[in-house]
């Protein structure tokens, strides 16, 4: 591509991304691109006139003499012939450094435009400015294997997620996130957040993010999760809340930060603590229903990283709690694996009074093996829409689940790319994952206290007990095609005190990310 294409289309991004948005039409934008265009072809086109006259007005000065003095024997010539010859040369050769030097300054004030398997990112010349588009969806289907039962549930096709995600940076350190999802028909907004990291060990964000209290299978984004759908632990803790957290990064001796938006800790060790609305279990919620509102904070430690015992390097230690008032906060369906409610709290139940979560967890990552296990204490108050019964509920719920790459890629909390991308004209067929999890979910007995004021016990089960098996298929960094099966067990939530029969689904996904 000539200098004059590059600079085109850096001007044009430019001009897309750094004017002003006020009262400025596609058609107007079209017509300032053609016209720098247009100009950058004319300075092109100076340039090689200039060099033209120039290597002709040498050619004749050659041929003059030439003929002159065949012999190049010394000869009078006019001193004010020679003089406006000379000074005809410089002009041009001046007239050409300076459109040089104009042409490499437009070309070095430009943004810089990147297209690959992360997005688009355009970037400023001197990179304080950053503008990222990335996307990813999800097309799932659900395949129950039982419905013997007579309220058989139906197998489905859906598009589990579509989501657009916008980061940005501003003068260098304030960043921010957008990021809306169209699945499953409906317009959800699940990250809208701005971030100030002048100090990467003490960041201020504030808006609508993952509180510091959701476990740790939350904590990695949905196209990386090993399995379909999140474990049983997702139940207890909330998706997304809105407020305002102090947030930090600590590297090990001698090391220096490498800041991500959004808390990815990848470092030694890294903190999170702020106040929030208070979404309950499994919230996802844009609105405050009281004046209170709850604390959160998280401690994350890589403890041998940088250590040189390759085997312990990716292990990560994670704890975190949170506490809150709530005065009448709606309450959320418990799920199982096929997205079906195994748990309904009556209407008018709300939690009101104290509340807490504990999370605590680890995962272990070296070579192509995988580990991760959590725990999460939820523990509030019930009330019935009256608020003259209550009961504290104390649920809780623990995971373990192992993942192994067979093509011997490195295994990571983060995802995984594959070595070869899938080309079978060149005999490679990608990355692929086998994992296996096992967890339960426990609810307080005191759920269905006073004849079942707050859940029925015919239609809600006190226990929930899973495992699933699965196996990804990573065909290149963009593409992931994913199977699971899993049998969920249940104790009570059927009638005359029977177990709810065993959900058995086959589920599968085809992701792709940009």
């Amino acid at each position: 591509m000539t200098i004059r294409k590059k600079t085109a289309l850096a001007v044009a991004c430019h001009g897309l991304l750094f004017s002003s948005p006020h009262g400025v039409s596609a058609a107007t934008m079209e017509e300032r691109m053609q016209a720098m265009e247009r100009r950058l072809v004319e300075m092109e086109t100076r340039l090689e006139q200039s060099e033209n006259e120039n290597t002709q007005l040498r050619k004749q000065i050659a041929a003059k003499t030439q003929e002159t003095n065949p012999k190049n024997l010394p000869v009078a010539t006019s001193d004010g012939e020679v003089k406006a010859l000379n000074d005809k040369v410089a002009t041009l050769e001046k007239k050409i450094e300076q459109d040089r030097k104009v042409t490499a300054e437009a070309a070095k004030n430009a943004p810089k435009v990147e297209i690959g398997n992360k997005g688009l990112v355009v970037k400023s010349a001197d990179e304080n400015y950053r503008l990222s588009l990335r996307a990813y969806a999800q097309a799932d289907g659900n395949f129950f294997m039982d419905d013997s039962t007579g309220d058989a549930i139906p197998d489905k096709f859906s598009i589990r997620r579509a989501r657009l995600t916008i980061d940005g940076t501003f003068f260098k350190w304030a960043d921010f996130r957008f990021s809306p999802d169209f699945g499953q028909g409906n317009l959800r907004l699940f990250d809208a957040f701005a971030d100030l990291h002048y100090f990467p060990y003490a960041s201020l964000m504030a808006g609508k993010f993952r509180p510091p209290i959701n476990g740790l299978e939350r904590q990695q984004g949905a196209p990386n999760i090993a399995f379909v759908e999140r474990a049983l632990t997702q139940n207890l803790t909330p998706a997304r809340d809105i407020g305002v957290m102090l947030h930090g990064q600590i590297p090990y001796p001698g090391y220096k930060t490498q800041y991500t938006i959004l808390p990815v800790f990848k470092e030694f060790f890294g903190y999170e603590l702020g106040v929030f609305n208070g979404a309950r279990d499994g919230g996802n919620v844009d609105s405050e229903r009281d004046d209170n509102k709850e604390f959160a904070g998280r401690l994350i430690s890589h403890p041998f990283m940088h250590s040189g015992i390759p085997a312990l390097e990716g292990l990560g230690i994670n704890l975190a709690g949170s506490w809150g008032q709530p005065r009448g906060h709606s309450l959320n369906r418990l799920t199982s694996a096929g997205q079906q409610a195994f748990l309904n709290y009556n209407p008018n139940v709300t939690a009101f009074g104290d509340a807490y979560r504990i999370t605590s967890g680890a995962y272990w990552y070296w070579g192509p093996f995988g580990l991760l296990t959590e725990y999460v204490i939820s523990s509030q108050r019930l009330a019935d829409g009256t608020r003259t019964r209550t009961a504290r509920q104390d649920n809780t719920a623990w995971q373990v689940q192992t993942s192994y790459v067979l093509t011997g890629e490195r295994n990571s909390f983060f995802g995984i790319k594959p070595a070869r991308n899938f080309d079978p004209f060149a005999g490679t067929w990608g990355a692929f994952q086998i994992a296996a999890r096992w967890g339960e979910l426990d609810v307080d007995d005191d759920t269905f206290k006073h004849n079942g004021a707050f859940a029925n016990p015919s239609t809600s089960a006190s226990k929930a007990t899973e495992w699933a098996l699965g196996l990804n298929w990573y065909l290149n960094p963009n593409i992931k095609l994913m199977a699971d099966y899993a049998q969920t067990y249940f104790d009570g939530g059927a009638a005359r005190g029977r177990d709810r029969p065993t959900e058995k689904v086959f589920l599968t996904r085809f992701q792709y990310q940009f």
